[in-house]
Formats: C-alpha cells, sequence, structure tokens
C-alpha cells in the first residue's frame, strides 16, 4: 500500500504535465502515420508520449485505489481530475488511431 500512495503523491504533481505531453506527442506521431516513418524515427517524442500516457494512467489508478484524489491534480497547470482523465484518453484514442491508420493504409497497397 506504502508504493501505491508514493505513486498517488507523484501523480499529483505531475499528471498534469505528463497529460499534456502525452497530447502533444501523440498528436505528433498520428500525423506522422501518414508518412512512412517507422515509431523508433521519432526518437524521444514518440517514447516520452507512450511512457507519459503508461505513467500517467498508473497514477491515475493509484489515487483512485487509494482514494486520495485531489480537488486539482498538478503543479505547474492545476486541472480537474476529469480533464487530466480525458487528455489521457484523447491521447489513448489518437494512438489507437494512428495504429489504425498505418494498418490501413498498408492494407490496401
Amino acid at each position: 500500500m506504502e508504493i501505491l500512495n508514493f505513486f498517488a503523491m507523484v501523480g499529483m504533481v505531475i499528471n498534469d504535465l505528463l497529460a499534456i505531453f502525452s497530447v502533444i506527442g501523440n498528436l505528433i506521431l498520428l500525423f506522422g502515420s501518414f508518412s512512412n516513418t517507422p515509431l523508433r524515427g521519432y526518437g524521444a517524442i514518440g517514447n516520452y508520449s507512450i511512457l507519459g500516457l503508461i505513467f500517467g494512467g498508473l497514477f491515475q489508478i493509484s489515487m483512485a485505489i487509494t482514494g486520495t484524489t485531489p480537488e486539482r491534480i498538478g503543479a505547474l497547470l492545476p486541472m480537474t481530475p476529469l480533464m487530466v482523465n480525458g487528455l489521457f484518453g484523447l491521447s489513448l484514442l489518437m494512438l489507437i488511431g494512428r495504429w489504425w491508420l498505418r494498418r490501413m493504409r498498408f492494407r490496401f497497397r
């Protein structure tokens, strides 16, 4: 339980930035799905956006399990938990959209 509390505390501080970086990075990856560049060709942008989504989701889940979800999440850009969850959901949808576009694009060649 101590580890979950630690993850919840970290998430309370940085989940605003993780959500924003994840949305911006996955937007770049989504627009990049129209080119032939593989995912590793985006380097740090691809890594940060996907890892931001994974860790941000882990932090949000740990806040929900421990019941320590604050009224505002984040130190630099305080947001409501619903807004943070919405940004992570949008980021996940863009990542799925990238995968779907690449799959459909190579299917019709």
